[in-house]
């Protein structure tokens, strides 16, 4: 999660582009094709996890659905701060969410928060964003 926000947050005008603002010519084939393919990113890592008994069982589409929706929303979407620009609030958003995330699929709390501590934000994310 923590690798496709800071991504997202790197090319954030792409991103909403992408995701949701609105055009003219019909572009839904392609933000649907777009989002399928996010979301099956994360279906994949969230299935190899709950194979691997880290996770709960659960229905990895449906949850890697709902953490691209609180993704998108929290960062990316109208609702996202307006003070990503400074990178220590781009750093402590990428963190928020990637802790919401990891708490919603069924990591326990103590650890999630080890996890995020332990995610690093590259550099290269914070150019440019």
């Amino acid at each position: 999660m923590t690798t496709i926000a800071v991504h997202v947050l790197s090319q954030r005008k792409l991103a909403w582009g992408i995701l949701a603002e609105p055009v003219d010519v019909d572009v839904t084939a392609s933000r649907l094709a777009s989002r399928r393919d996010i979301s099956g990113e994360l279906a994949m890592r969230i299935d190899a996890a709950v194979r691997a008994g880290h996770l709960p069982a659960q229905d990895t589409a449906l949850a890697a659905t709902a953490l691209l929706g609180a993704l998108h929303e929290a960062l990316v979407g109208p609702l996202a701060p307006s003070n990503l620009d400074d990178p220590i609030k781009l750093r402590d958003a990428v963190q928020t969410v990637t802790l919401l995330a990891l708490r919603a699929v069924g990591v326990m709390d103590a650890r999630a928060r080890g996890l995020v501590v332990q995610a690093t934000t590259p550099a290269k994310a914070l150019v440019g964003a």
